[in-house]
């Protein structure tokens, strides 16, 4: 089990709402991963690039329930809004509690598409606009995609340790259903189709964290369904928008630095990945596995996320938080102790350590 910092507040989340493509709470969406259900379903607005060695002319599959409409950037805060105001609502947090708070946005990369919207100034604006939620201690969003959860969740915990605030919601939303983002990514080859077996489904999920110390959350009888041990960082000299297939270095140094970090003293038994039906992300966790022999139990258990709610960018690391407190608090979690990881396009790798309390 990971070990902790002499004298060191432990942070632990108390609540996980969301809006995937197989749930309209964490509950719902947890059940539907862990049943494998899948939330896919054809989408007639957008036609795969056509190749010179085409035949047929099938639409592309991505991961929706369907119930949000608008297409332009709007739509993002369709998918987070009812978790975040849901979560706030049934939380206690009274007006001034939140004021003590953070408030961190885990949103989209940067493509062609989210650039042009000057999206995170655009957001949080809107933010403030619609949930009119009292102006908390740190007000920030990051566009890291895949790994921003991570981050925001490492900066979280510095600030809580250091004394600044006593909880943090972390929100986490991507859409890849945004006009004009699918035809970047089957141009470069990234979706599958039935021109390429080995790309990902497309998806789009809002989630939402309540971190807080232990000693916070017990003082006003919250909930506590994990503890958050430890975020390790690294950095892949390949990313998958080269020409170059992974090194696997990255996500080693991101594991490696997070077993230093969080002190392990056994092999984590459960590990839940970011893999999402690419090739490149595939082989890069297996050359990366055999170099972190000590660390990943040999009988570990392995999931994706992916293989039911498609490649949820930003929202990823959010989900497998969810996932994970759901498994510990319903008794099905495999080990007392689970690794996460996710990479982004540009290189960045993270991982996560989170155990039952």
């Amino acid at each position: 089990m990971p070990a902790h910092a002499n004298n060191a507040p432990e942070i632990v989340v108390t609540a996980v709402e969301s809006n995937t493509p197989v749930g309209l709470t964490m509950e719902q969406s947890a059940a539907a991963i862990r049943a494998g259900i899948a939330g896919f379903r054809e989408w007639s607005s957008y036609m795969p690039i056509a190749r010179e060695f085409d035949v047929g002319d099938e639409p592309i599959k991505v991961a929706s329930h369907g119930l949000v409409a608008s297409l332009d950037w709007d739509r993002l805060f369709d998918l987070v809004f009812d978790p975040l105001t849901k979560l706030v609502e049934d939380s206690g947090l009274g007006r001034k509690e939140l004021a003590s708070g953070g408030l961190y946005f885990a949103l989209p990369a940067n493509d062609r598409v989210i650039a042009k919207c000057n999206l995170r100034r655009h957001f949080l604006d809107q933010v403030n606009e619609r949930l009119a939620l009292p102006k908390t201690k740190e007000f920030l969003g990051v566009q890291t995609g895949s790994t921003g959860v991570y981050v925001l969740i490492e900066r979280a915990m510095e600030k809580m340790r250091a004394g600044e605030m006593d909880f943090c919601l972390i929100a986490a939303v991507d859409s890849y259903l945004l006009e004009g983002r699918l035809p970047i990514y089957d141009e470069q080859w990234r979706l599958k189709t039935d021109r390429n077996p080995a790309g990902y489904i497309p998806g789009e999920a809002g989630v939402v964290l309540l971190l807080e110390t232990e000693v916070f959350a017990r003082q006003r009888n919250a909930p506590v369904l994990l503890r958050i041990d430890g975020v390790g960082s690294g950095k892949e000299p390949n990313p998958v928008t080269g020409a170059k297939t992974s090194t696997g270095h990255g996500l080693s140094q991101a594991i490696t630095s997070l077993a230093e970090i969080t002190g392990y003293d056994q092999p984590w038994q459960w590990v839940m990945s970011d893999l999402n039906g690419e090739r490149y992300k595939a082989y890069e966790w297996g050359v990366a596995l055999p170099r972190l022999n000590a660390l990943i139990h040999d009988k570990h258990e392995f999931s994706y996320i992916a293989e039911c709610i498609g490649d949820t960018g930003a929202a990823v690391a959010a989900i497998q938080v969810g996932c994970a407190s759901e498994a510990f608090k319903r008794g099905y979690a495999p080990a007392e102790a689970a690794l996460l990881f996710a990479g982004n396009d540009a290189g960045n790798r993270c991982a996560l350590s989170v155990s039952r309390k």
